[in-house]
């Protein structure tokens, strides 16, 4: 499915930071949109209808989408097909000249060594389609081609917006009374994954959408996986008081996961006919949507020195003796902090709560515990930081105020943001092996692993 419009390169394309050149948007570079799939016709037409907004903001761009599974074509083939559109595209660019150019008269500069394509995840959050499944269609389609991956959608402010719209249409409907959000709870309704950071992503997001929106109350359930499931979370804002709830699914299409969701809250409400329960439009084919899609399309772009391995330059820190700065407590933050150890640093954690193991670090006097939130001042005298919050604005925060005082930092949220990258490493017979790839930590740690077995054989 190629959407491609060939507008000349002086054109301009509004993006919602602003207005853009073609050049801006990519060069050309073509994009493949990574979806799940279903077998429900109406969601597929939902997701090509969001691919034909995307290619509309992305004049001159090859646009392909591909499925994970459910529906055709699959990622595979759409990485393969936006390769050849991309050629195609350069091919009829160049400049018609006398007469053939050898290869001594070629151009060094006319290849800058860009990716030949950027595949986006048209995913909320990771998982294990992020994590492996579209990682490995991408090997398998991009033959010698360079492509890089971009994340997911989330965190993003305008898909809440997206879902805040949604819900305030099923609380103002054309015919039938229109509730206040005051007198109004509401379920957030994630998809569920075996991956906890998923889950916890969802939580956060509740908690934003819940201040955003107004509403009394919004509990967090999963259609599936893990729980809370639907029915508890109906049944727990009913028990508090609650007569008029609305249900949101964090869900891009129509589906099957939309379909469980409505026969899950009929069931529940035939029992419980007290409690009016309404329910919300999936986020579908709107703007806030497509604009995310192009921002992802557009972070990798932006980067200097994309080639064939990661945007980085491989060394080793001496943190021996000097100072380092953890930001956030959760559990990626213990095991950095663990390393940070080893490698003789003085550690300092700055975070409002923290869990039993670095509170026993602290009491150990192994690191410099601050409970309380970040401020700039935290950073000076730093020789290297790693923003590992749960917020995504204070991780930029960090990163921004990093930058300025000119200390390498560490975004745990979306490493291409931050100025370093943590490799997976490990140790064995006496060697350090670390691999750092382009955005599939899965894909690396495999690598390193390895690596590590053929260093031991």
């Amino acid at each position: 499915m190629t959407m491609t419009d060939r507008t000349p390169t002086s054109a301009s394309a509004s993006l919602a930071g602003g207005t853009a050149t073609v050049a801006d948007l990519g060069s050309g570079v073509p994009l493949v949109i990574a979806a799940h799939g279903t077998r429900d016709t109406h969601g597929v037409e939902t997701c090509r209808a969001l691919v034909r907004r995307v290619a509309g903001k992305l004049p001159g761009v090859p646009v392909e989408l591909g499925f994970v599974e459910l529906a055709e074509p699959p990622i595979a083939e759409a990485v393969a097909a936006a390769i050849t559109a991309g050629q195609s595209e350069r091919a009829e660019e160049r400049p018609s000249v006398a007469s053939p150019q050898t290869a001594e008269d070629a151009d060094p500069a006319a290849d800058p060594g860009g990716p030949d394509a950027v595949v986006v995840p048209l995913m909320i959050n990771t998982g294990g389609h992020v994590q492996q499944d579209i990682p490995e269609a991408i090997e398998e389609g991009r033959g010698d081609s360079r492509v890089v991956y971009s994340r997911p959608l989330q965190p993003d402010a305008r898909l809440r917006q997206a879902l805040v719209r949604r819900l305030t249409q099923a609380m103002e409907p054309a015919s039938g009374e229109a509730w206040k959000p005051r007198d109004t709870a509401a379920v957030l309704v994630g998809r569920g994954a075996l991956v906890p950071d998923a889950n916890a992503a969802h939580y956060q997001l509740t908690r934003l959408f819940w201040e955003e929106s107004g509403l009394n109350r919004v509990q967090p359930a999963f259609i599936q996986v893990t729980r809370p499931a639907l029915p508890e979370a109906l049944t727990l804002l009913a028990c508090e008081g609650a007569t008029q709830i609305v249900v949101v699914g964090n869900f891009l299409f129509p589906g099957l996961l939309h379909r469980w969701m409505t026969e899950q809250v009929e069931a529940w409400n035939s029992a419980r006919p007290d409690v009016e329960v309404r329910i919300a439009e999936v986020i579908g084919d709107c703007d806030e949507l497509a604009d995310v899609v192009v921002d992802r399309y557009r972070e990798p772009l932006d980067e200097v020195g994309l080639g064939e391995g990661a945007p980085v330059y491989m060394s080793g820190l001496r943190l021996q003796g000097r100072d380092v700065l953890v930001v956030g407590a959760g559990h990626v933050a213990e095991r950095r902090v663990v390393r940070l150890l080893e490698a003789g640093a003085r550690v300092h954690v700055v975070a409002p709560n923290t869990g039993i193991q670095l509170g026993r670090l602290a009491r150990k006097g192994l690191v410099d515990l601050q409970r309380r939130a970040f401020t700039p001042s935290d950073l000076n005298g730093m020789w290297f930081v790693q923003a590992l919050t749960n917020d995504p604005e204070v991780n930029a925060a960090i990163a921004a105020e990093a930058e300025r005082q000119r200390i390498f930092c560490v975004r745990g949220d979306a490493g291409r943001k931050g100025s370093a990258f943590t490799p997976a490493t490990q140790e064995a017979g006496g060697m350090t092996v670390s691999v750092v790839g382009d955005r599939t930590p899965r894909k690396s740690a495999k690598l390193r692993d390895e690596l590590l077995r053929a260093l031991q054989g």
